[in-house]
């Protein structure tokens, strides 16, 4: 059986940017989170489809988008966990190690 689909995280930063609320008519601590969605292939071999930082009010969920280079500098790393963000590149390697194996088998038969 195969397994492969899809799923959605929401991270949440410890950072806060004091801003007025627009919604709420009053200044908040709006919080910095992450939300993504991801793609995977036996849960392990994963690809980001979509990934979007946001301001957010914490009393009403209003906010807005942030531009990610600006919010990944702020954090100082991509939060996204490694196998839901290069995952792909490690089920490529296996594929080509497994490959090169058969081959080299079949040639010293």
């Amino acid at each position: 059986m195969i397994l492969w689909g899809w799923g959605e995280r929401v991270l949440t930063f410890d950072l806060a940017e004091h801003e007025h609320c627009q919604r709420c008519e009053q200044e908040q601590d709006f919080t910095l989170r992450l939300k993504y969605t991801y793609g995977h292939f036996y849960h392990l071999f994963g690809w980001v489809i979509s990934k979007q930082y946001q301001l957010i009010c914490p009393v009403c969920s209003h906010g807005w988008i942030v531009n990610a280079s600006a919010a990944e500098a702020q954090i100082g790393y991509n939060p996204v966990p490694f196998h839901q963000r290069s995952g792909w590149i490690v089920m490529l390697v296996l594929a080509a190690i497994i490959g090169l194996a058969a081959v080299t088998y079949q040639h010293a038969a």
